[in-house]
C-alpha cells in the first residue's frame, strides 16, 4: 500500500518543489551547512551553479544568505533544525528579521524527528523561539501538498520564512493547494457545532486525526484543525472556529510554553472567549534517555493513547 499518492517522502515533495522554481529562477539558491539529505540529490545534480555546501557553520550561513538577498538573490538554507534555529538565532534576529530580507529557512527534522540522536538534535522549542522575531513567518507542513505550499508561500515572500520541514512519509492530509490559503483548515463537519475542536500542527495531524476517530467511538465529534501557517496566525478564522465549539484542546510535538497552544490560549484571553482549553505538549523537561519518535511520545504523553484517554476524562468532568 503507498503511503501516499504520489508515492514519495515529504522532503523529496519539498526538494522537487523548489526545483521547479530553480530552474525558472536562475537567482534561486540553495545553501546547506554540510547536510546530505539524500532528496537534494536531484536538485545538486541538475542546479549545480546554484547549489552551494558552506560547511559547518551555520552562523556564517545566515549572514552570507543575507549578502546575497541584498543584492536581489532569492535564498533557501538548510541543515538540521536546532542547528539552523537556536544556534543561529543572533544572527536571524540582526541579519535577516531586522532588515526584512527575503531569506527562508529550512529547518531539517521537525521536533522528535532526530529521536535516537538525543536533545541536541531534537527541536522542541524552535516554534516558540522562532515565533518571537518579527517580520518572520513560520509554515509547518504535515503532508507532501502543505510541503510544496511551503515552497511556493516562500519564494514568493519578500520577507524571511521558517519552514519547520519534517522527513519521512506521510498520508496525503490535503487533497488541494486552495485549502491551505487561509492558514489554518478545519477538517470534519465545517458547518455544524461540534463538542470538541482539536487544534495541532505538522507531524501531530494524523496523531490528532487519531484521536478525534476514538473520541467518536465514545459518541464526542470533533473537529481536527491543522494550522499551516503558525505566524501570522489567521486570528479571525481561528475565532470563528473556535466560537463553533464547545470546548478546545491543543496538540503538538513542541514545548507547551510559546507553542500553538499558547497562541490559542493568547486568542481566547484577548477575545474574551470562554471556552475551556487543555494543551497537550512537551513539558518543562527534557529526556535523558533514548529511544524511538513513537517512545518519546509515550514518554512525554503527548502519544494517541494518552491523549484520547485524558481528554475524555476531562470532557466528562
Amino acid at each position: 500500500m503507498k503511503p501516499n499518492k504520489e508515492n514519495i517522502d515529504i522532503m523529496t515533495a519539498f526538494f522537487q518543489e523548489l526545483e521547479s522554481f530553480g530552474k525558472k529562477d536562475k537567482n534561486l539558491f540553495f545553501i546547506s551547512a554540510d547536510h546530505g539529505a539524500w532528496a537534494l540529490a536531484n536538485f545538486k545534480k541538475k542546479l549545480k551553479k546554484q547549489y552551494m555546501n558552506i560547511g559547518i557553520s551555520e552562523q556564517n550561513m545566515i549572514s552570507f544568505a543575507a549578502g546575497m538577498a541584498l543584492n536581489g538573490k532569492k535564498i533557501f538554507l538548510f541543515t538540521i533544525t536546532p542547528f539552523i534555529t537556536q544556534r543561529c538565532l543572533e544572527q536571524i534576529k540582526m541579519d535577516l528579521c531586522f532588515p526584512n530580507l527575503p531569506v527562508t529557512i529550512v529547518g531539517n527534522g521537525s521536533s522528535l524527528t532526530y529521536a535516537y540522536h538525543g536533545t541536541s538534535h531534537q527541536a522542541i522549542e524552535d516554534i516558540a523561539m522562532m515565533r518571537s522575531l518579527p517580520n518572520l513567518k513560520i509554515l509547518n507542513p504535515c503532508d507532501n501538498i502543505s510541503s510544496r505550499e511551503a515552497v511556493k508561500v516562500a519564494y514568493k515572500s519578500n520577507q524571511p520564512v521558517y519552514i519547520k520541514l519534517d522527513k519521512g512519509f506521510f498520508p496525503d492530509t490535503y487533497s488541494s493547494f486552495s485549502e491551505l490559503k487561509e492558514g489554518a483548515y478545519e477538517f470534519g463537519n465545517r458547518k455544524e457545532q461540534s463538542e470538541l475542536c482539536i487544534f495541532s500542527t505538522g507531524s501531530m495531524i494524523e496523531t490528532a486525526k487519531n484521536i478525534s476517530n476514538d473520541l467518536k467511538k465514545e459518541n464526542i465529534n470533533s473537529t481536527v484543525v491543522d494550522i499551516f501557517r503558525v505566524k501570522p496566525l489567521n486570528k479571525d478564522k481561528i475565532k470563528k472556529i473556535i466560537n463553533k465549539h464547545k470546548a478546545v484542546i491543543t496538540i503538538e510535538e513542541q514545548h507547551i510554553d510559546g507553542g500553538i497552544g499558547s497562541q490559542i490560549c493568547e486568542i481566547l484571553a484577548e477575545e474574551n472567549i470562554n471556552v475551556p482549553i487543555k494543551r497537550f505538549g512537551i513539558k518543562d523537561k527534557y529526556c535523558k534517555l533514548y529511544g524511538s519518535r513513537d517512545w518519546l511520545r509515550k514518554f512525554y504523553e503527548i502519544d494517541r493513547d494518552t491523549i484520547s484517554k485524558k481528554t475524555l476524562s476531562w470532557l466528562k468532568k
